[in-house]
Parts: C-alpha cells; structure tokens; sequence
C-alpha cells in the first residue's frame, strides 16, 4: 500500500519562485522545499474541473532563516 495518491514532480526554479511568492506577498517566510509543497498543491487545484469541490492540505516543512545567503531571494 502506498501512503501518497500521487507524486508532483517540480523544478528547482519553481520551488525558489514559490518560495519568493509566498515571502514578498503572504509574508510566509518558508524554505525551498515548502515553496515547492505550495506550488504543487497549487499547481493539483488548478487540475480539478470547474466548480469540483475539494480540501488539498500541504505542509509547510521548514523556515526561511537557513537559506538567507542563497542568491535566489533577490531575482524576480
């Protein structure tokens, strides 16, 4: 038995855009890998047909602070 419906597969760079996103305009500061949680689940809810109702859950798994040094915060 598999414990995931699903494996969502991204790149880095959509991981560190996310990252970006959610720091500059929710004020969630997050690391690479709960940047790209987000934008999978984002990315499953724009896959469900109009009007379906559904919960996605993610979990943000780790703080911003460790990747302060990491050139990707300032491109846009």
């Amino acid at each position: 038995d598999a414990l995931a419906d699903r494996n969502v597969e991204m790149s880095t760079e959509e991981a560190y855009a996310m990252t970006r996103r959610l720091a500059r305009e929710e004020g969630i500061f997050v690391g690479v890998s709960a940047g790209g949680n987000v934008a999978g689940a984002l990315r499953l809810a724009e896959e469900l047909p109009e009007g379906q109702a559904a919960v996605i859950v993610t979990i943000l798994c780790d703080g911003g602070a460790k990747y302060l040094s990491e050139p990707f915060w300032g491109k846009k």
